[in-house]
């Protein structure tokens, strides 16, 4: 056996097309699918019949497709409609190498035709039952393929996530540990999210690992761990290239198929409209007759038997370069060197249509070659306490490595619509979940009507400009139906008609399948389902709560909440938000929150100072709704704006800890900038019910630069609780 491993992932996705008209074009990109790469996928699978350790990623919208027993139907209609076709060809005195090419796609739909039928139509079953044979590995996406940098909140994010889980669950008898993000589009924070939902392990492309911090020991030769304990898998690009590349990858060989030479625009309308849409549009058939054959616009016909031929040679090159790829690695130990290989599942038949079969032989090469395969949950089991930990920037696979794609001039219209309905989602859950059964499934069907906008093939497809009219038409349509359906939720004229009615547009997910509670902000979660009786709290503005307890400030403020936690009080913090940390969390009767700014980064500390102050008073002004404060207690010159509103606005006592002020930092200091904290310090001094000073700070010196009043005193001891006996 070689040194190292080998890891196939093959991804299946389509944007969910179903429509209940007939005869929506958008609908045959499912028909190709399951002609071009699933079946022929699951012929391999079954043609081996052995462990090839293949991990299949299957996403929602693909599985609820193949599960539809409308679309089922119409495959089947789609494949006589086919085989109608051929026997049309074959009647009409077609040339020698048509004739052979013919007879080959004959063979072929009957084929996929015994097939589908075999398993019932529902291809869900046939993946599922070769993964209880042990053949295969299968994992899910989310629920539409959102993209997840662009999402504007967690619950989005955990509701795509959740949502996918569970609908792959339902169709497949198991919760996967590992899942595909869209677009291998990885984001600080969204694996503690990944990690909550009992996702273990997860791909993102190679630049991730080369620029995280630290750099890998092993590069991409191993996957490592996020900071949340996901596992991250990288794309090897030199390997996968070999697959995907124009350059160097072996679909543009001269024998091989011709994707965009289709046999409808070889034959005179007359001829071909009876297969054609009934409006009279043309498209293609499936039925490609030529070959590559090079760099030209004149194509030769297709010879099966070259394009084997070929098939043969590249799998073999390819076990050849993965053999020398492993070896020279093969230094590497703890873990060996992993070579991981993840691709779009439809590049393999659909876009490269001799793909499945080169699987299966490269299956076979890598076997006689002795390089061991291995998925992803196996080389976990077996090399857990192997991996480093890093932190990863935000990144995808997409063009240029980031976002790209999935936001530019042709697509960016689609983001305010969608963080506003990520927004009225948020509060449409908090203040309507639970009164009634009819209101909680019309909270379900706006989660779906979300999430079917948020897939990121819309703004995929804008980008490419292919399909574009489709594209921005379905987003404007769930952006409606969404909107309808909130305005009957706010007039209360919902009714089951008329959620029928949303349903059957777009029957996607099962009502099982969707959690409200996934779109309830995390406080609004503990008020409503774990919290009990509390008694009034005390909130703490405090910049050094972030996760990292930096400095003295740090640890005072840390030490007085916990030291007061431990009295029975509740505590609430708010901090500034950083990445990588939770919104909110709760130790005990310690709330924290890690308040996010809602307005543009702006550069001066003075307008950043602003925004986090206005970004604290909004969401206070939102808690109080369930949350009753009995003191503010600040711990820094820049939380005094919006501690002084909140206690005037709350009408409690002020409390302020100033280990330092502008003075005793800078003595000799000047300008507007020291002149306006010097005025902002003052400021607490005459509002404040108490403000202790460090022990370094001289109350008589103080005096001699600001509005020093009684109120003025030394830090007490952590463990002593510095309110009075009103609070």
């Amino acid at each position: 056996m070689k040194p190292g491993y080998f890891s196939l992932v093959l991804h299946a996705h389509l944007p969910y097309v179903r429509h209940e008209e007939e005869h929506r074009l958008e609908e045959r990109w499912v028909y190709e699918a399951i002609s071009e790469t699933y079946i022929p996928i699951l012929w391999q699978i079954d043609r081996l019949k052995r462990p090839l350790h293949w991990t299949v990623s299957i996403s929602p919208p693909v599985i609820e497709m193949l599960a539809d027993p409308l679309v089922q139907d119409r495959y089947v209609t789609h494949l006589d409609e086919m085989l109608e076709l051929i026997a049309l060809e074959l009647s009409e005195g077609r040339s020698e190498a048509e004739v052979s090419t013919l007879h080959f796609y004959e063979r072929r739909y009957q084929d996929l035709k015994n097939t589908f039928l075999h398993w019932n139509k529902n291809l869900n079953q046939a993946f599922r039952t070769y993964r209880e044979h042990g053949y295969i590995d299968m994992v899910t996406c989310t629920a539409t393929h959102g993209f997840n940098p662009h999402l504007f909140t967690d619950q989005a994010a955990r509701a795509e996530i959740r949502s996918g889980l569970n609908c792959f669950e339902r169709h497949y008898g198991f919760r996967p540990t590992g899942i595909w993000l869209p677009e291998c589009a990885y984001t600080p924070g969204v694996d503690r999210i990944l990690y909550e939902e009992g996702v273990r392990y997860t791909f993102v492309d190679e630049h991730a690992l080369l620029e995280a911090d630290p750099t890998p020991d092993k590069g991409i030769g191993a996957p490592v761990y996020s900071p949340n304990g996901v596992a991250l898998f990288p794309r090897d690009q030199i390997i996968s290239g070999k697959i995907w590349s124009s350059m160097i990858g072996y679909p543009g060989h001269p024998d091989y198929r011709e994707f965009y030479r289709d046999l409808a625009y070889d034959r005179d309308w007359e001829y071909i409209q009876s297969f054609m849409h009934p409006e009279g549009i043309r498209f293609d058939t499936g039925l490609k007759m030529h070959r590559i054959t090079g760099d030209t616009d004149e194509k030769d016909y297709y010879i099966r038997d070259w394009a084997e031929h070929q098939i043969h040679n590249h799998a073999t090159d390819f076990a050849q370069t993965l053999e020398a790829h492993l070896e020279a690695h093969a230094g590497q130990t703890f873990p060996p060197f992993l070579v991981t290989a993840p691709f779009d599942a439809e590049l393999f038949g659909h876009w490269w249509f001799e793909g499945p079969e080169f699987l299966g032989q490269v299956a076979e090469r890598l076997e006689e070659f002795g390089i061991e395969t291995i998925t992803p949950a196996l080389f976990l089991e077996r090399h857990f306490q192997d991996l480093q930990t890093v932190h990863v920037s935000m990144n995808t696979w997409g063009r240029k490595g980031y976002g790209d794609v999935w936001i530019n001039e042709r697509n960016e219209w689609m983001l305010r619509h969608l963080h506003m309905m990520e927004t009225q989602l948020v509060k449409d859950v908090a203040d309507y979940r639970g009164t009634s059964p009819l209101v909680d499934r019309a909270l379900k069907q706006l989660i779906r009507h979300y999430v079917l906008a948020v897939s990121s093939d819309w703004a995929f497809i804008l980008d490419g400009q292919t399909t574009a009219q489709y594209a921005a038409e379905r987003f404007r349509e769930h952006a409606r139906l969404f909107a309808e359906l909130e305005t009957a939720l706010y007039e209360d004229k919902l009714s089951d008609q008329l959620l029928d009615e949303h349903y059957r547009a777009y029957p996607f997910l099962q009502d099982e399948d969707v959690e409200i509670d996934t779109f309830l902000s995390p406080h609004d979660y503990y008020v409503t389902t774990e919290r009990e009786p509390e008694q009034a709290a005390i909130l703490v503005l405090a910049p050094e709560f972030t996760g990292n307890i930096i400095g003295e400030l740090g640890h005072r403020v840390v030490g007085e909440v916990e030291a007061r936690a431990a009295e029975g009080e509740t505590v609430y913090v708010l901090t500034p938000h950083k990445e990588g940390l939770p919104e909110y969390e709760r130790h005990g009767s310690v709330h924290i929150y890690r308040v996010r700014l809602t307005s543009p980064f702006l550069e001066h500390v003075m307008n950043q100072v602003a925004a986090q102050n206005i970004a604290y008073v909004k969401l206070v002004h939102e808690l109080v709704s369930v949350v009753r404060f009995k003191a503010v207690h600040h711990f820094d010159w820049m939380t005094i704006p919006a501690a002084r509103s909140l206690a005037k606005s709350l009408a409690v006592p002020l409390y302020s800890t100033m280990l330092s002020f502008e003075t005793t930092r800078n003595p000799h200091g000047h300008g507007g900038l020291f002149d306006a904290i010097h005025r902002i310090e003052n400021s607490v001094l005459t509002d404040a019910a108490a403000v202790f000073v460090g022990t370094d700070v001289s109350i008589d010196e103080l005096a001699s630069r600001y509005a020093v009043k009684d109120n003025v005193k030394p830090c007490l001891a952590p463990d002593a609780s510095p309110y009075g006996q009103n609070v």
